[in-house]
């Protein structure tokens, strides 16, 4: 079994801190681990900074980073928030603005008798003309290319709650 020495650990905790892990206790749990990592894998014979590179990108997908971005994000998130995907976002959207016109034309066309096959002109053009302008801007916001830098990316999630109401986490973040 290897045994790492106190230089070693000092390089690690200098290259997380370098990497961008800047809340110290997640830095310490990291710190633990990779140097159990090392300890249990490494033989006597091998070389520590080899070894450590290879261990390293276990941790995360695109940087390390990504770690204290997501305990910061699980640090905030409190009892009534929540998470959602962005596809999950925009049917909530679609639900809370136009699901009444629907409703609407829907109970317009149960209580009316039609004239000829057709249905009356009160059923749908109300509807139609009030629920045009929020479906215009969801089909915008949820098409808008990635080369545009919309504003709510593919895969980005939006976390629902008090203070902000809405917040769009970014791809990194989300992924």
């Amino acid at each position: 079994m290897y045994r790492l020495n106190d230089q070693q650990i000092d390089f690690i905790h200098s290259d997380l801190l370098r990497r961008g892990i800047r809340t110290e206790s997640i830095r310490l749990n990291l710190l633990d681990h990779i140097c159990i990592l090392i300890e249990e894998h490494l033989h006597e014979k091998d070389d520590f900074y080899q070894y450590y590179t290879t261990v390293l990108p276990k941790f995360y997908k695109q940087e390390l980073c990504e770690l204290e971005e997501e305990a910061r994000l699980l640090m905030t998130m409190r009892k009534g928030h929540l998470l959602l995907y962005r596809s999950q976002f925009f049917l909530l959207l679609f639900i809370v603005l136009i699901g009444p016109f629907i409703t609407f034309d829907l109970v317009q066309i149960a209580h009316s008798t039609p004239i000829a096959g057709q249905i009356p002109s009160r059923v749908w053009a109300g509807p139609l003309i009030f629920a045009l302008f929020p479906m215009l801007t969801l089909l915008v916001l949820f098409l808008t290319p990635e080369r545009f830098d919309p504003l709510f990316p593919r895969r980005a999630r939006v976390l629902l709650g008090s203070r902000p109401f809405i917040r769009i986490l970014p791809v990194d973040f989300a992924s």
